[in-house]
């Protein structure tokens, strides 16, 4: 079985690269052309907010379930 940490470390690649990625195409191709330099810098700090804010979750809950497995 894999430790712990390893699962939440893929995981959080894999968080990553989703929030990126969704950022990406909501602001290149989605809005293309219509965000002023503020919108998209504005856009992108929250999708940055987002993506640590998963990241958290994601190695609480790591961390919450490898204690009780381990109890």
């Amino acid at each position: 079985m894999k430790r712990w940490w390893v699962k939440a470390l893929l995981a959080s690649v894999l968080w990553v690269a989703l929030t990126a990625g969704a950022m990406i195409v909501h602001t290149q191709v989605v809005l293309k052309g219509t965000l002023t330099e503020a919108q998209d810098e504005a856009l992108s700090e929250r999708y940055g907010q987002v993506c640590g804010g998963g990241l958290v979750l994601i190695w609480v809950i790591a961390y919450v379930l490898r204690r009780r497995k381990a109890d």
